[in-house]
Formats: structure tokens, C-alpha cells, sequence
């Protein structure tokens, strides 16, 4: 995964890439936990989107979030420190789900 850990790299995540290589994606990490909104702005293909308390446990996934769908935000219901995307199909492929926990 890449990280997107400065306003700067997580403002602009994977807007404007043309896709990802599968087993790929970005992890954003925050200095706090909170409630990030992640948004499709000028993305070109679809991805799955997980976030994840302090505890690298995961308490929601959007799977398939499209470019279609912007201005939408998506969100967990709780706080959470980090945020996983990922190629579209990738998490229901590995049997990724919430309250699984992620290492890195």
C-alpha cells in the first residue's frame, strides 16, 4: 500500500490515476481519529474503500465506490485513524470484512 500520511498526499490520493495494479491500493493514515469522508473526486475507476479504528480494526467497507457517484461522501458510522482503498472487487476476493483486523 502507499501511504497518504500529509493533508497534501491525502488530498490528492488516487484522483486522476487511470487504476491501480491489483494487490495494490492506499492506506491513509491520521494523526487523530475522526470521522474522515472519503469522496470519488476526478477518480477514474472504481475501489472498494475501508476504514479502520486506532486499533487496525476494520468498522466499515464501501465496496465499489464509482467515479459516477461523486459529490457523494462516504464514511463509517464511528471515529476511525485509518482508511484502506483498494482495487473494486478486492476485499469480497480475500474475504475481507468488518471486524477484521489488518497488520502494517
Amino acid at each position: 500500500l502507499e501511504v497518504a500520511d500529509t493533508d497534501a498526499a491525502r488530498i490528492q490520493g488516487l484522483s486522476e490515476r487511470d487504476g491501480l495494479a491489483p494487490n495494490t491500493g492506499m492506506l491513509f493514515v491520521f494523526d487523530t481519529d475522526g470521522n474522515w469522508r472519503m469522496v470519488m473526486r476526478q477518480m477514474r475507476f472504481p475501489i472498494d474503500i475501508a476504514w479502520l479504528d486506532a486499533n487496525k480494526k476494520i468498522v466499515h467497507i464501501k465496496h465499489t465506490a464509482t467515479p459516477a457517484e461523486y459529490p457523494e461522501e462516504y464514511k463509517a458510522d464511528s471515529p476511525t485513524r485509518y482508511v484502506i482503498e483498494v482495487p473494486s472487487g478486492t476485499f469480497k476476493r480475500l474475504h475481507v470484512q468488518a471486524g477484521d483486523s489488518i497488520s502494517f
